[in-house]
């Protein structure tokens, strides 16, 4: 998946901690929205809209997805906000059905969160660091309620030191604040930390904006 355990602790005589994103780094979210989308597709099919076009809404609803993936008020709860996008893809196609969007959106869930899975030897490397007695933890953007939820499907609270998601934070990666604040929870320096992680937006720049001893951009794909 990334870069050697053994690399990690040792390129760099003064590593005392590492940390990771969550998604496309630690755990394979693009396969998990793939097979999601899959199973919403196979609700429709079932559905007496059985003559929609099921690619063309997959397509919109991660348009409206990418866009704005919750309400940026917070009036809405994130779960209804996508229900409201998946209902606007199907508004689209002359389908104006709320239930079935929830009942979409229930499904996009459910099957995404049973379909998250870690990386190859994800776990392995995060196991040799800690063995080494480097601190490890994750930084991930996103929604509070989404990304606990990831977090929890994958038990990653049983195997990181300190897990900080930015929806909780007054700022998101790449602010240097919050990788500060990874610092200070595990009791090491920025310039003993490393950053891994697949966006180099978010993460390497993240990382050095905080003034991090090293970045390291991965690509699980």
């Amino acid at each position: 998946m990334e870069p050697n355990a053994d690399r990690l602790a040792e390129a760099k005589i003064g590593v005392k901690a590492v940390f990771f994103d969550l998604d496309d780094t630690l755990v394979l979210t693009r396969a998990a929205d793939k097979a999601a989308h899959k199973a919403v597709m196979e609700l429709l099919s079932r559905h007496e809209h059985g003559f929609l076009d099921r690619q063309a809404i997959i397509d919109t609803f991660v348009k409206g997805l990418i866009n704005q993936p919750w309400d940026p008020n917070h009036q809405i709860d994130v779960t209804e906000w996508r229900a409201q996008i998946w209902l606007r893809a199907l508004e689209a196609q002359g389908v104006s059905d709320i239930e079935l969007a929830r009942e979409m959106q229930h499904c996009f869930d459910k099957s995404r969160m049973a379909s998250f899975q870690w990386a190859p030897e994800a776990e392995q490397i995060v196991q040799k660091l800690q063995l080494k007695g480097i601190k490890v933890g994750i930084i991930t953007n996103g929604h509070p309620k989404v990304q606990r939820a990831k977090l929890l499907a994958c038990r990653a609270d049983e195997i990181f030191n300190t897990i900080l998601v930015g929806g909780e934070e007054v700022h998101q990666k790449p602010h240097k604040s919050i990788f500060l604040k990874a610092c200070e929870l595990v009791g090491v320096r920025p310039e003993e930390s490393v950053m891994v992680g697949d966006s180099l937006k978010a993460d390497i720049q993240g990382g050095i904006n905080a003034g991090y001893l090293a970045t390291v951009w991965v690509n699980v794909h």
